[in-house]
């Protein structure tokens, strides 16, 4: 349960630092590029701007500490981000009407999936749905006699 608590914690955190980063500089179509536009990998020291996933994965690259801790909160940070934009976080990222604003609203709306408190946050339990419905024995798919 602690490193759980941990994980969400730093998935916390981790989206913080990535809004920080997509302030200073955000891109679409690369996951960074660097002060030429040109494409780069996010955890290089030239990149200097991302995309959403981009900056995460930036901070993630270059957490310290328990990395095992670390990944569980990429991880959570992730299924956020999903859940803030209710779509694939990069193709929503790249989408030709977005706009830097948007981005760094979905980052902090994000972070509300996984702001740790005593009881389980947001996102375990929007998890926890996602289960119960894969337990349902209906087949949503089926029509109707």
């Amino acid at each position: 349960m602690e490193g759980s608590r941990n994980a969400g914690a730093l998935a916390e955190q981790m989206l913080a630092d990535a809004y920080d980063l997509v302030l200073s500089g955000w891109c679409q179509g690369e996951s960074a590029q660097d002060e030429m536009g040109r494409a780069i990998e996010p955890s290089s020291a030239f990149a200097r701007s991302w995309s959403l996933t981009g900056a995460l994965e930036r901070i993630w690259r270059r957490a310290t500490g328990d990395q095992e801790v670390a990944l569980e909160g990429f991880e959570r940070a992730n299924l956020a981000l999903a859940a803030a934009v209710k779509d694939v976080p990069e193709r929503w990222n790249d989408a030709a009407d977005r706009a830097k604003g948007q981005v760094l609203e979905a980052l902090l709306e994000a972070r509300r999936f996984v702001q740790v408190d005593a009881e389980e946050s947001l996102l375990e339990d929007l998890l926890d749905d996602l289960d119960r419905y894969r337990d349902l024995p209906v087949s949503f798919s089926e029509n109707p006699a």
